[in-house]
C-alpha cells in the first residue's frame, strides 16, 4: 500500500511518521516546493492519499488530485466535515473521512478519532487498524451529527479559554506564573496553545457554536447572581457533583508544573524534583496498566512477552527525541522489564519458555501441550536465538527440536547444544501434522507458490511432487512466517493451530510423506542450575583423536558397560577438515566413573544433560 501525505504541515508530518514506522511506502507532497518529496505528476502513482491542508484549501488540492487520479483512496482529516464532504463526493472518488482528537504533538494512544465516513475499501480496514493497534480510541458517528458534536466539544471549551486569556491579557507576565496555581497554569497553558494556531479554523468552529456560545454567556451571568447567596452556591455545587464526580486530579495539576519556565539553581533543582516524583508515578501508573494488560492476556491466552512489538515501540520512541539512543533504550527496556516482572508476579508464573516463533510454529504447538497456555512464551526467530535467551537470562527454558522421524537429526539444535552453556533436562515426542493452507478455498491447480520451513518441506516431498508439481517452492524461517506471506494464489504448509490463528482454509490435511511424522523436542535450561535433574538418559559429545581405533576405545566403554546407544551421530569440529566431534545419547544416566573413563579416551568430553520424557512443564513452582 503506497501512501502520499498531501500536506506537509504538522498533522501531515504526524501522519507521514505513523506510517513510515509501521514500514509502508511513504510519501509527503505540498505546494511549497522544499518540502515535496515528489512532483505533482507523480500523485497518480499512490494507492492512499491523506488530504492534511488547511481547510480553505480543501477545494483547491482535492481538484488537482482528480486531475491526476480517481482510484485512489483519498482520507480527509478535517475538523469540519461540512467543508470537505461535499468537495469529496463532488469529484467522485472513494473516502474516508476521520476526524483526529488530538494534536501534532500529541501522543495518538488513548486519543480519539471520530470516523464518519467509509467507502468500504480494504486499504480503510488497514488504516484503521493501524491506527486502533496504536491504541487510538475509534468512534463511528454520522458527518451532519459529527459537527452538531464539535461544537459543543470544541466550541464550548474553545471559547472559555478565549476569555479567560482575553480577561488576563493586559495584566498577565509571566511573574504571574510565579504566583499561580496549577489550574491557572493548566489554562494558560491550553490557551496559549489553541491562540498559537491557525485563526480560521477557531473562527469557522465558534461560527458553528453560536448558539452554545450565547448558552454560556446566559450561564454566566446566572453564576454571577447565585455567587451573591451562599446557600444558592452550596445548592448548586450539590447539585453538579452528581454530574461532576472527582476524578484524580492532583496528577494532572503537578503534571502542569512541568510547563513551567524557571530560572535560579534552587528553582532548577525543586524543578528537577517534580519531574522525577511525575516519573515516579508514571512508572507506577505503567506497572498498574501492565498488570490489567496481564489478566486480560489470560482470558485471551497471549503471552506476555512479544518481542515484535517491545522492538517497535522502542524504534518509535528513539525516533521521537535527539537524546542518546542508546540510553534512552536502555531506560525503556528497563520500564519494559519492571512492568512484565509485575505481569508474571500477578499470573503467578515462576518460568518464561523460549519457543521458536511467531505464533502459530509447530514449536508452539508442542509448547502449549506442555504447559497449557501462551502466557509464559518469548517468542525467537531461530534455534540458535533460543540458546541464546536461555543463557542470557531473558528465558527459564527453552524448546527446541533436536529430531525428525523423517528429515532426521536438526543440526542446528546439535550445533548450539554443543556451543551454549546449557543443559538439557527432559525430552518431549509429538506426532507432526502438516496441513496445506491458504487464504482462500484454492484449487491446486490455482496455487502458483507453495511456502514454509525447509524441514516442513521435506516432510511432505512425496504430496508436493505428486498434486503441486507446477507450484514454487520457497523456504521460510518458520511456518508461521510463510502464512505471512500468502496471498491469493498461494498457500503454506502450517499445523492446523496455525490454521485456526490466523483464520485460514485447510485445503488438505495431513500431507506428510509418513502416517507418522513424529519430531522429537529437548527441553533445555542454564547448565549448573541448583535444581539436579533427575532424568535417566544421557546425552553428550567428545572428540578423538584422528588415528585408527580412537573412536572404537570411546565406544568401548559403553559396550563393557552394557550401555545401549540409541544415537550416535559426528559433526565438524570446525577445527579443519577431517577433524569430528561425536554426539551420543545414551539409554542410562552416565554416573562418574563411566565419564571419567571416557574422558581419559577423548580429547574432550562435554556432558550435555541428564533428561527423561515428559507430558507436562510446570511453569508456576519454583
Amino acid at each position: 500500500m503506497k501512501i502520499l501525505i498531501y500536506g506537509m504541515g504538522g498533522m501531515g508530518k504526524f501522519f507521514y511518521e505513523f506510517f513510515k514506522n509501521r514500514g509502508y511506502l511513504v510519501r509527503g507532497y505540498d505546494k511549497i516546493q522544499e518540502k515535496s518529496e515528489i512532483d505533482e505528476e507523480e500523485i497518480s502513482g499512490f494507492d492512499v492519499i491523506f488530504l492534511c491542508v488547511p481547510m480553505d484549501e480543501i477545494e483547491g488540492a482535492l481538484s488537482k488530485i482528480a486531475r491526476r487520479t480517481k482510484n485512489a483512496l483519498i482520507v480527509d482529516i478535517s475538523t469540519l466535515k461540512h467543508f470537505s464532504i461535499p468537495h469529496l463526493k463532488r469529484i467522485g472518488v472513494d473516502f474516508l473521512s476521520i476526524h483526529p482528537m488530538f494534536g501534532p504533538d500529541s501522543e495518538i494512544a488513548l486519543s480519539n478519532i471520530i470516523v464518519v465516513w467509509e467507502s468500504g475499501r480494504e486499504e480503510e480496514k488497514v488504516i484503521l487498524d493501524e491506527l486502533k493497534r496504536s491504541g487510538a480510541i475509534l468512534t463511528r458517528m454520522d458527518y451532519e451529527d459529527h459537527d452538531k458534536k464539535m461544537a459543543e466539544i470544541q466550541g464550548i471549551a474553545h471559547f472559555l479559554l478565549f476569555l479567560f486569556a482575553l480577561s488576563i491579557r493586559d495584566r498577565f507576565t509571566k511573574d504571574y506564573l510565579k504566583i499561580a496555581s496549577p489550574i491557572f497554569i493548566t489554562m494558560q497553558r491550553l490557551a496559549s496553545r489553541i491562540i498559537n494556531q491557525d485563526w480560521k479554523l477557531y473562527f469557522i468552529i465558534q461560527s458553528n457554536a453560536e448558539s452554545l456560545r450565547k448558552k454560556v454567556i446566559e450561564n454566566a451571568s446566572l453564576l454571577d447572581r447565585i455567587l451573591r447567596d451562599e446557600r444558592e452556591f452550596e445548592k448548586l455545587l450539590k447539585e453538579m457533583r452528581e454530574v461532576f464526580r472527582e476524578e484524580d486530579s492532583g496528577f494532572l495539576l503537578d503534571a502542569s508544573k512541568a510547563t513551567m519556565e524557571v530560572e535560579g539553581l534552587d528553582m532548577l533543582r525543586g524543578y528537577i524534583r517534580n519531574i522525577d516524583h511525575l516519573i515516579l508515578r508514571l512508572i507506577e501508573k505503567r506497572v498498574s496498566a501492565g498488570q490489567k494488560v496481564a489478566l486480560e492476556k489470560l482470558k485471551l491466552n497471549q503471552p506476555v512477552e512479544i518481542s515484535q512489538v517491545e522492538d517497535f515501540k522502542l524504534r518509535e520512541i528513539v525516533g521521537k527525541t535527539n537524546l542518546n539512543p542508546v540510553i534512552i533504550s536502555q531506560i525503556f527496556e528497563r520500564l519494559m522489564n519492571i512492568t512484565k516482572e509485575e505481569e508474571y508476579k500477578i499470573l503467578g508464573i515462576k518460568r518464561r519458555i523460549a519457543v521458536l516463533g511467531p505464533p502459530g510454529s509447530f514449536s508452539e504447538e508442542i509448547a502449549l501441550r506442555l504447559t497449557g497456555s501462551r502466557l509464559p512464551f518469548i517468542y525467537r526467530n531461530s534455534v540458535e536465538d533460543v540458546f541464546s535467551s536461555v543463557v542470557n537470562g531473558d528465558a527459564d527454558y527453552g524448546i527446541v527440536p533436536i529430531e525428525n522421524s523423517i528429515h532426521g537429526t536438526v543440526l542446528s539444535t546439535l550445533d548450539s547444544l554443543l556451543r551454549y552453556d546449557v543443559e538439557v533436562f527432559a525430552e518431549y515426542e509429538a506426532e507432526i501434522r502438516h496441513n496445506l493452507v491458504a487464504k482462500r478455498d484454492l484449487s491446486m491447480k490455482e496455487i502458483e507458490i507453495v511456502y514454509s520451513h525447509p524441514q516442513a518441506i521435506a516432510q511432505c516431498g512425496e504430496f508436493l511432487n505428486n498434486y503441486l508439481p507446477h507450484a514454487e517452492i520457497r523456504y521460510t524461517r518458520t511456518t508461521s512466517e510463510a502464512i505471512e506471506l500468502l496471498d491469493d494464489k498461494s498457500a503454506a504448509i502450517a499445523s492446523e493451530l496455525a490454521a485456526r490463528l490466523y483464520k485460514l482454509h485447510i485445503i488438505k490435511k495431513d500431507i506428510q510423506s509418513l502416517a507418522s511424522n513424529v519430531t522429537r523436542f529437548y527441553i533445555i535450561r542454564k547448565a549448573n542450575e541448583i535444581a539436579e535433574s533427575q532424568g535417566d538418559l544421557t546425552c553428550l559429545f567428545f572428540g578423538v583423536d584422528d588415528k585408527p581405533g580412537a573412536l572404537y576405545k570411546v565406544l568401548e566403554v559403553f559396550y563393557e558397560k552394557k550401555i545401549n546407544l540409541r544415537k550416535l551421530e559426528s559433526r565438524p569440529a570446525g577445527t579443519k577438515l577431517g577433524d569430528y566431534i561425536f554426539f551420543v545419547e545414551a539409554e542410562r544416566r552416565l554416573d562418574e566413573d563411566t565419564v571419567s573413563q571416557i574422558e581419559s579416551r577423548t580429547t574432550f568430553c562435554k556432558v550435555a544433560g541428564f533428561f527423561k520424557r515428559i507430558e507436562k512443564l510446570d511453569v508456576f513452582s519454583e
